[in-house]
């Protein structure tokens, strides 16, 4: 006699499609309140990270990676990290015969093949670099594991890049190029935005003190995003050299 399912087991239809979207996306039900909370009451959130919750919210790290990963995807607007490169070049083009020359290609090939690496480096190199404030976190609250630190590292990190995404798209809808020259300026000022939103009583006690040791922390960060745009760069142009010669040679 066969046994009737247990409809107890089955997921709710909630469930079925957080799982649907998880598969297919990457992304959940849950980690689109942790974006949410992070901009609405980033303090919540914080407080979480700090209490090893792994419930409650997505993992900063996992949220980070995806939100690079959209802003990649919104670069290709306006033609990636090759168009980018092209625009930069053409705007001096007194330098463009000696770039060629150098590489033995036209800048188009050579930005094409420095674009495809930095999609690929973006996340590991620039990512890797600013985890590094994961450090200056631990000596704010020392009483927090490395888990906790790199969270809440993430989770200001994760703020800053919804701001750059949001200017991001912005400028490829209006064609105003000169909002992005202003992005190291806002993304700076959205870190210390959402540290000090998030993190009084979390890795400062007082208001001056939250203010302070936010300001150390954007400025620290916006450092390391500095010197990981400058090895991400230094990587592709490498690959693009590698690429153009080894093929020039075969």
């Amino acid at each position: 006699m066969s046994q009737e399912p247990d409809d107890t087991q089955r997921p709710d239809k909630r469930e079925e499609i957080d799982n649907t979207l998880e598969d297919a996306f990457g992304v959940n039900f849950r980690a689109l309140k942790t974006l949410k909370d992070i901009v609405i009451r980033p303090n919540v959130v914080f407080a979480s990270y700090a209490a090893n919750d792994r419930i409650t919210y997505t993992p900063a790290v996992r949220l980070f990676v995806g939100m690079i990963a959209l802003q990649v995807f919104i670069s290709f607007l306006w033609g990636g990290y090759a168009g980018l490169l092209v625009s930069q070049w053409q705007a001096q083009p007194e330098n463009i015969p000696r770039i060629e020359g150098l590489f033995n290609a036209s800048i188009e090939e050579i930005a094409e093949h420095y674009g495809n690496a930095a999609t690929f480096l973006h996340a590991i190199v620039v990512g890797g670099f600013t985890a590094l404030s994961a450090f200056l976190i631990g000596t704010f609250n020392k009483s927090l594991n490395w888990v906790a630190r790199v969270n809440l590292t993430f989770g200001v990190l994760t703020g800053g890049t919804i701001v750059g995404l949001a200017g991001m798209i912005i400028s490829a809808l209006t064609g105003n190029t000169l909002l992005i020259s202003w992005m190291p300026l806002i993304v700076f000022l959205s870190y210390w935005i959402f540290f000090v939103r998030g993190s009084r009583g979390v890795l400062a006690t007082t208001l001056t003190g939250t203010i302070l040791k936010g300001a150390l922390f954007a400025a620290v960060t916006m450092i390391y995003v500095l010197i990981g745009g400058i090895v991400m760069a230094l990587m592709g142009m490498g690959y693009a050299y590698y690429m153009i010669n080894n093929g020039a040679a075969g």
